[in-house]
């Protein structure tokens, strides 16, 4: 069978090649075509883990594990503003939202409250 496999020349082909293949030996082909690309992706994989495994030898960093606890999110307690300060509501949160984003540049896990807004 598979000494036929891969032999096509003009003659084979003048006589009518291929010739009718049964169910047997159809399924014998798929299973050998599903063997080979198994094998050559767990060769991939297994050639991608080396290199890794490798990078992380010579580099000397273990992979980091994760946390198993993670510390819960901290809600700051919201504190009323005063509409004495002449200060609506948008415009506090205009104001916290400007102080956040240029606090955010420095130190990203910045967390402050905004008790008080004076005029200057």
């Amino acid at each position: 069978m598979l000494n036929n496999f891969l032999v096509v020349t003009s003659e084979n082909a003048a006589n009518g090649y291929p010739k009718h293949i049964g169910i047997g030996e159809a399924a014998i082909d798929a299973l050998l075509g599903f063997l080979v690309v198994f094998i050559g992706i767990a060769l991939l994989v297994g050639i991608i883990w080396l290199v890794g495994y490798i990078m992380r030898k010579v580099s000397g960093k273990a992979p980091q594990k994760a946390e198993k606890k993670q510390k819960p999110a901290v809600v700051p307690k919201e504190t009323p503003v005063k509409e004495s300060d002449g200060l609506s509501e948008e415009e506090v949160a205009v104001i916290t939202a400007a102080i956040m984003a240029y606090y955010a540049k420095e130190k990203p896990k910045c967390e402050f409250t905004v008790k008080r807004i004076k005029r200057i």
